[in-house]
């Protein structure tokens, strides 16, 4: 085996990257390597947000994040695709942020959090949650589809047939350039941000817990508007030992007004990460 493909040989080469499998997995090299920044050329989503209960959400955060007043929880769906480092693949999504800030010894910053994210391929949970920490869990996502006539598109997540999370977006009106801008401003300055925590192996304490920043950097192509709804469903433990708790606690969350309900189709590029301090 040649030295390029040793991870245990490479590990100290100024610049290079390592994912498990170390000794057969090519290493990456700075921000070149599409496991540093990921460019994805098509993704549509749909997201319905609505407020909830302050107090139950902060029961949730990890340290140092708090949630905003009044506190938002935002449930998106996306079929990503034309992803670089999937060379040209694609997977789709259902995340699930809290509206919230962080505030820790040194940094400051304002955006959301993931309080569970399902996907329906490895290869991207298992980057997002060894280089992120996002809390990325599989689950059957298949593409939303629209009754025709209707106009009406539906989305679920499910884990073994037991259906997590369900959604539907309806009666949507296209947004203008102007309205789009307008909507991309209002979210300046924030940020989608994680909680990497990985426990120790004789899982006593843990390896690392910190907070991380993940920037992106979006151009949104076309964009809707109009009424839509959301729901979790409570599953047992047994019928869905990981996903299962998560859905249930989620499903305890009260729905007081549905603020906004979106579709938009958007190209993106994952920028440099940070561990917040």
């Amino acid at each position: 085996m040649s030295e390029q493909w040793n991870g245990f040989r490479l590990r100290e080469d100024e610049g290079y990257n390592y994912f498990m499998p170390v000794s057969l997995l090519p290493p990456g090299k700075d921000g070149r390597d599409a496991l540093v920044g990921a460019h994805y050329g098509e993704n549509k989503r749909i997201c319905i947000t609505y407020k909830t209960d302050r107090d139950a959400v902060a029961k949730l955060l990890p340290p140092g994040f708090h949630p905003t007043d009044p506190c938002t929880i935002s449930v998106c769906f996306a079929e990503c695709r034309d992803i670089d480092y999937l060379a040209g693949g694609g997977y789709n999504l259902v995340c699930v942020d809290a509206s919230v800030y962080f505030q820790g010894e040194v940094d400051y910053a304002e955006g959301s959090l993931p309080l569970v994210l399902w996907m329906d391929k490895f290869y991207p949970i298992l980057l997002g949650r060894e280089l992120l920490g996002a809390p990325k869990l599989m689950a059957e996502i298949p593409d939303a589809k629209t009754i025709v006539g209707s106009g009406k598109s539906r989305f679920y997540a499910a884990d073994d047939g037991n259906r997590l999370v369900e959604g539907a977006i309806w009666d949507l009106e296209e947004m203008t350039r102007e309205e789009i801008t307008e909507w991309e401003k209002a979210g300046e300055g924030k940020s989608w941000m994680c909680y990497k925590h990985f426990p120790a192996i004789d899982l006593d304490g843990h390896d690392c817990s910190y907070a991380t920043w993940c920037p992106t950097t979006n151009v949104t192509h076309r964009a809707w508007k109009g009424k839509g709804e959301v729901h979790f469903n409570p599953v047992e433990w047994e019928r869905s030992p990981l996903s299962g708790p998560c859905s249930t606690i989620l499903s305890q969350l009260p729905v007081l007004e549905v603020v906004s309900a979106m579709k938009w189709i958007e190209s993106a590029i994952y920028e440099p990460n940070k561990r917040l301090r």
